[in-house]
């Protein structure tokens, strides 16, 4: 199992690896040591599966990683997959920011593979608990430890979340390039399991691009990789989904990306392990915005509460910020009066709807498809003072007050979440209605 392991992640093998961690797991080790515990860990990640239905294996994965911590005296693992059990039973545990202790050992470790991996799990983990500026200079420590190993799986990893960063500045060309240089290394590697997805992120980017067609041909690439798995629906199917809705949204064809969406959603509901909550969220928010656009204000409100709720309950940040995002577009419900200058008090609480999602993201999302939008047409019916200083409310914001306000806006008419959250005043009627 520990030589298969390292290989199966690589290759993203379904089904046989899943079933014999589970048989190995079902049996009683005959003796206690660092090597037996480092192969249950093994073991219990591998059993998880694609599908991460973490409930199942927490007890095993919990008792292997504190056998190893017992037996090994605190040791840094020396299996790659092993260096991630502890990291993922913090997140799973809901406590993410545990985990930057467990990387400053591990930066101690004498395999040169580990050392590089600790700024790349800092980047990681520093995305989903919205330290985004940590996160890039560290995924940039990461970049170059595995160029200087001539690693190619790790720097594949890195390059991909580097992506991220630029398509979050709008860096689309940056963004590019860094996901033609991991597909490339992972189709050197036949690591044939991260190409769909690898597939799904040029898309996503060529489309904020306007460059539709070749979204379009990406994503048709994509879901050919993804069938030769012949595992039904994946992660990466899920979010190849959610890149069609947008991609459809962008098209005028409203109805398909709300098919798109609804399709993945009702198969989350047989999904119970919350490591789909922030992709669910995602999900009907996207949603929300489609119907929306259809003029169905009552579902778009729903979904959005339910996305929140989602968002809120899991752990990365950038997911939730991203419900805040289409939440502070909902305030506007400019698809709903495309003709209507705007109500004051709904600008002010868009505005400062986005800047929550700045603090809670770390960021500003520029690449988005819906943010930068609804920044502009807050800046232009506040004016810059006054947006300004809407914007910079929500920035001051604890990330409960900020769902908080979210909440509200999807539940209560403009006026009354100002007053309720901001001190606002109190308009001559309801300008949106309720």
């Amino acid at each position: 199992m520990l030589a298969l392991a390292w290989y199966w992640m690589i290759r993203g093998q379904p089904g046989e690896s899943q079933t014999l961690a589970r048989e190995t797991l079902a049996l009683e080790p005959r003796q206690r040591s660092p090597r037996m515990a480092e192969a249950r860990v093994v073991c219990a990640l591998t059993a998880a599966g694609q599908s991460w239905e973490m409930d199942a294996i927490r007890p095993a994965l919990a008792d292997a990683v504190a056998d190893l911590a017992r037996w090994s005296d605190n040791a840094v693992p020396t299996h790659p997959v092993a260096v991630m059990g502890e990291p993922m039973l913090a997140l799973f545990d809901r406590h993410p920011e545990r985990t930057f202790a467990l990387f400053d050992r591990y930066a101690t470790s004498p395999d040169p593979w580990i050392r590089a991996m600790v700024p790349l799990l800092r980047g990681a983990f520093g995305t989903i608990t919205g330290h985004v500026d940590l996160a890039e200079a560290e995924l940039a420590d990461a970049l170059t430890a595995f160029r200087e190993l001539g690693e190619g799986w790790g720097t594949a990893a890195v390059l991909i979340q580097i992506a991220e960063f630029a398509r979050l500045r709008a860096d689309f060309p940056a963004a590019i390039a860094a996901l033609e240089e991991a597909a490339a290394l992972g189709r050197e590697l036949g690591a044939w399991g991260d190409l769909s997805h690898l597939g799904g992120q040029l898309a996503a980017v060529r489309l904020r691009m306007g460059d539709l067609e070749g979204a379009r041909a990406d994503l048709e690439r994509a879901d050919r990789d993804e069938s030769t798995r012949g595992t039904g629906h994946t992660d990466s199917s899920a979010q190849l989904a959610l890149i069609w809705a947008e991609l459809h949204g962008l098209a005028g064809d409203i109805a398909a990306g709300i098919a798109c969406c609804t399709e993945i959603l009702d198969w989350l509901d047989n999904r119970s392990s919350p490591w789909w909550e922030g992709l669910n969220a995602t999900l009907k928010a996207r949603l929300a915005l489609l119907v929306l656009a259809e003029g169905d204000e009552a579902r778009s409100r729903v979904l959005l509460a339910a996305a929140l709720r989602a968002a809120a309950y899991w752990v990365e940040r950038q997911m939730l910020a991203a419900v805040v995002d289409a939440i502070a577009v909902f305030a506007l419900r400019e698809p709903v009066l495309p003709g209507a200058s705007g109500s004051p008090d709904a600008a002010e609480l868009a505005a400062t709807l986005l800047g929550a999602a700045h603090s809670l993201r770390g960021a500003f999302d520029e690449g988005s498809l819906d943010a930068p939008r609804a920044r502009d047409t807050v800046r232009r019916q506040l004016g810059e003072a006054a947006f300004a200083a809407a914007y910079e409310r929500g920035r001051a914001l604890a990330h409960d007050d900020a769902v908080a306000l979210a909440a509200s806006t999807v539940a209560s008419p403009v006026q009354a979440v100002l007053r309720t959250h901001l001190g606002g005043r109190r308009m001559s009627c309801d300008f949106w209605g309720s």
